[in-house]
């Protein structure tokens, strides 16, 4: 689901029938349609009962829409927001495509983040700006919040499992 101006993703029909025993796919799409072309695009959909819903559109201020994550969208992004993008920086997609060459894996884990307390997700962040300015509030998490020595002691026990795990030819895992 896309961000809206505040960062927040909206609390729609969409949105609460997504929560309850969803199946995310995403979708690493080429400029040949074929394993071996390059990465230009990463989409995004949800599937619930057989039913597939299209990940929504951006709703920014100066931006175009998008539904997906492209160059395009990063640096129209990074521009709306007034934030480094050091995902251009880095090679943007075409180095993802490069590296995704020389083989990946998959690792998923269950983590806290002592550089920025998680706040980049569902918080006001960065946190020298003011939560008004495009891009900032993401979320409903206090900036207090997220602190790694509180997380561990409030939830030490905390798990996670991933599972129905698929991979294949686009629209084969769903």
């Amino acid at each position: 689901m896309a961000a809206s101006q505040n960062g927040n993703f909206p609390r729609t029909p969409m949105y609460r029938m997504i929560c309850r025993k969803p199946v995310w796919v995403t979708q690493f799409v080429t400029n040949n349609n074929s394993t071996s072309g390059a990465l230009v695009e990463i989409r995004r959909l949800y599937v619930q009962n057989g039913q597939v819903i299209q990940n929504s559109k951006t709703s920014i201020a100066g931006m175009d829409t998008f539904d997906s994550v492209t160059d395009e969208f990063c640096n129209a992004q990074k521009e709306a927001f007034d934030d480094v993008n050091s995902f251009e920086d880095r090679g943007g997609l075409g180095a993802m495509s490069d590296a995704m060459d020389d083989g990946m894996v998959l690792v998923m884990s269950l983590w806290d983040d002592h550089a920025a307390n998680m706040l980049w997700l569902d918080s006001d962040y960065p946190t020298d700006r003011p939560a008004s300015q495009a891009g900032v509030s993401r979320g409903t998490c206090a900036p207090s919040s997220g602190v790694p020595a509180d997380v561990e002691n409030q939830a030490p026990n905390s798990q996670v499992v991933f599972s129905n795990i698929k991979f294949g030819p686009i629209g084969s895992t769903f």
